[in-house]
């Protein structure tokens, strides 16, 4: 009977950008474009309907969350197995998100990143005070290092985790600071869409600047953080990754552990 190699059910490079970026693509167009969207949709309709411009986040994350779903779903369904990562990241972000969306209140949103990072660092910290190498869950099975390389990494992403976090919770409270409060006040016609939608001839809420540059930081600047980061970490791993025999002795050794621990 012949075996199926793991690797072989792997994301391709392109699939991989397309689960991560895609359903981040969907929330940018939701909220940036999602006025225009609304605007067509209503015409292809025969409708006359406005976004609610204070609800930009609301239908973003509405837009957000099936977006995810369905790129987790397919990772699943291609890799045959639901990466660990990617398990805890949907877990919060459905929380979260019908929080944000049944309680009409951003703020849940908001925290996500500071909840996400600081699950992430704690998991880290915890492998390493148990002796388990959580660390190879982010890399996913790409890296063989040896045991120390993993420990230093272990510690430099668990502090990076824990810096974005801090940097999420300042940025989001400062930025958002002077955001208007919300006062809900839209046509009767708009029925279960009245989260969105307004009487288009109605005075509206001015749309929230500060919560705006706060989705730029989030998708790009913390984007572009974290890969500045790992590109860092290069040539440390360069240095301490193992060849192919020294990760089959490697990789033995740690079965050996963990069997002997499990009986």
């Amino acid at each position: 009977m012949t075996t199926t190699p793991e690797n072989s059910y792997r994301l391709s490079g392109g699939a991989k950008f397309a689960v991560d970026m895609g359903p981040l693509a969907v929330f940018m167009i939701a909220y940036f474009l999602g006025g225009k969207v609304v605007s067509l949709a209503g015409r292809l309709l025969g409708n006359e309907w406005c976004l609610r411009e204070s609800s930009e986040m609301y239908l973003a994350v509405a837009a957000f969350m099936p977006a995810f779903a369905i790129a987790f779903a397919y990772s699943a369904w291609k890799e045959k197995r639901i990466a660990p990562m990617l398990l805890v990241s949907g877990i919060i972000i459905g929380v979260l998100g019908t929080l944000t969306l049944v309680l009409q209140n951003k703020t849940f949103f908001y925290m996500k990143p500071t909840i996400v990072y600081l699950l992430f660092a704690s998991l880290l910290y915890f492998g390493l005070a148990t002796g388990r190498n959580f660390m190879r869950m982010i890399f996913d099975g790409a890296l063989h290092l040896e045991d120390g390389a993993w420990r230093v990494l272990t510690i430099r992403y668990s502090l990076f985790f824990m810096s974005l976090a801090i940097a999420n919770e300042i940025a989001w409270r400062w930025l958002t600071r002077d955001c208007p409060v919300e006062s809900v006040s839209v046509a009767s016609s708009t029925g279960v869409w009245s989260t969105f939608l307004r009487d288009c001839g109605g005075v509206d809420l001015a749309k929230c600047v500060g919560e705006a540059n706060w989705v730029k930081l989030k998708v790009f600047g913390f984007t572009i953080v974290s890969l500045i980061f790992t590109g860092l970490q290069a040539p440390f791993i360069a240095k301490h990754m193992l060849d192919d025999e020294q990760t089959g002795e490697a990789t033995k050794k740690q079965s050996g552990k963990e069997s002997s621990g499990e009986n």
